[in-house]
């Protein structure tokens, strides 16, 4: 056995200096290397600011707005026309102008025109000329609402509700981001567990043969058994370098996940035998709840985006009102050769009040409510379906760790089964055949309590995620 242990120590240094570049690895740097390189996890945080600025834009809307217009016209023809203006003249009594009204003498009442207005005594001509050759409208204005129907309430409120849904699919990025890291560094473990394993088998089976060839040059044991036992050394030679392939790949995957270069060598600081790391801490769990997840949240969230998305168009059909203030300057007009400027400060205040538009706004008012109620109905199913999966993840868990307490006795049972059919082939007391099986079985045996290592500490990490517990700590 001491030369077990010597060769799997060549081994594993064999395997550490094949690389330039090396990276010891235990699962918390795992972890944090895994959430420093994750594409997704940085894009989550990217949508997570984004939420934030669409937050804070929302914001805005409550206050008042501040612009500077600018208008320039050039028209290359001028607007010509005459007018016939009604006349006044001065009362000799009140020295008020009253109109130039032709009054019929007869009846002393006013000249009615075919038109059905009065006909004037005297009119007056005026020519009018409008240029707009380089007339130009500037102006400052400031705007407030005053009330919009609920539209901004309702969009600061889906803006708070954005931010929350990118938090939360933050938190559902950091536990697959987590759950991968620990999939691959302890799938790593296990297969690195496993080539190590392998090497021992090929180092005992070379030991078998050479005991066979020693027994049959002795005429105690038959050719046969020595072609058994070369035939089972080379099966696991084969297995060992199909172990190696496998090791290679596992090697890489893990790379990929943390971010390493492909051609890194990784020595990781927990293996397959250490029973301390790898025993089970929950072996009794409790069922887990749905919403402490961050796929329920987000689900809980739609619904809520949906109700404010009611109220938005409810808004669309309400009254409006606003206030606006602007100091406008106009200049560059002619009017009949004379320059005309104006600059003056006016206030504005508007009102809208919709009143028929053939049903639209109940309309989709009625769709808004329907997609309310699918968001309901998707989060009653999947909540089911979480259930369903919580139940899952923890029956699993109980199941790895049933699995890794009946691999050590099932592995105990192997380790002497191996010992007593070894001391018996030596005595000539057992078949090669009893050996070889004895050898099989042994080998089983530990990749056995290997994979229930392994699983445990990957289903653990499930169990965890489906519970809403799983975190970077």
């Amino acid at each position: 056995m001491n030369k077990l242990i010597i060769n799997s120590l060549i081994l594993i240094l064999a395997f550490g200096s094949q690389a330039a570049g090396q990276q010891q690895l235990s699962p918390e740097q795992c972890r944090k290397m895994a959430l420093e390189k994750n594409e997704d996890l940085k894009i989550a945080g990217m949508q997570t600011e984004k939420a934030n600025r669409m937050q804070a834009a929302a914001r805005t809307l409550r206050l008042p707005s501040l612009s500077v217009s600018g208008t320039g016209i050039y028209q290359n023809k001028d607007f010509e026309m005459e007018m016939f203006l009604p006349t006044q003249t001065p009362n000799p009594l009140t020295g008020q102008l009253e109109p130039n009204i032709m009054v019929n003498p007869l009846t002393g009442q006013p000249v009615i025109g075919p038109d059905g207005n009065p006909v004037f005594n005297m009119y007056a001509w005026l020519p009018l000329e409008i240029s707009l050759n380089g007339a130009y409208l500037a102006g400052i204005s400031l705007e407030q609402p005053v009330y919009a129907g609920g539209r901004i309430r309702a969009g600061n409120q889906m803006a708070d509700l954005g931010v929350e849904m990118a938090e939360e699919n933050t938190r559902l990025q950091l536990g697959n981001t987590l759950e991968e890291a620990d999939r691959a560094y302890w799938t790593f473990v296990s297969v690195r567990g496993k080539t190590m394993l392998a090497e021992q088998a090929v180092i005992m089976l070379e030991e078998l043969v050479q005991l066979a060839s020693n027994s049959y040059e002795v005429g105690m044991a038959s050719r046969n058994d020595l072609l058994k036992a070369q035939a089972e050394l080379n099966q696991a030679k084969l297995n060992r370098l199909k172990a190696q392939h496998g090791l290679e790949l596992s090697r890489m995957d893990l790379c990929r996940v943390t971010g390493l270069p492909f051609d890194t060598r990784i020595i990781v600081t927990d293996t397959i035998q250490d029973t301390e790391s790898l025993t089970p801490t929950t072996v009794n769990p409790e069922p887990a709840r749905p919403e402490n997840r961050p796929e329920y949240q987000l689900l809980l969230k739609k619904i809520g985006i949906q109700d404010h998305q009611i109220r938005m168009e409810r808004a669309e059909f309400l009254p409006t009102a606003g206030v606006r203030a602007g100091y406008n300057h106009i200049g560059g007009i002619e009017l009949s050769g004379t320059g005309f400027e104006n600059t003056g400060f006016n206030v504005l205040a508007s009102v809208s009040i919709p009143l028929f538009h053939w049903g639209e706004g109940i309309q989709k008012i009625k769709a808004a409510r329907l997609e309310k109620e699918i968001r309901e109905t998707e989060l009653t199913k999947y909540h089911q379906l979480m259930l369903l999966e919580a139940e899952q993840a923890r029956l699993n868990l109980i199941l790895a760790s049933d699995r890794i307490r009946m691999s050590k006795e099932a592995l105990e049972q192997a380790n002497e089964n191996l010992r007593v059919s070894r001391d018996n082939y030596e005595v000539g007391m057992g078949t090669m055949s009893d050996l070889l099986i004895a050898q099989t079985q042994w080998q089983q045996a530990h990749s056995e309590l290997i994979d229930a290592r392994s699983e445990y500490k990957i289903k653990e990490t499930a169990w965890l995620k489906v519970s809403g517990m799983l975190n970077a700590e």
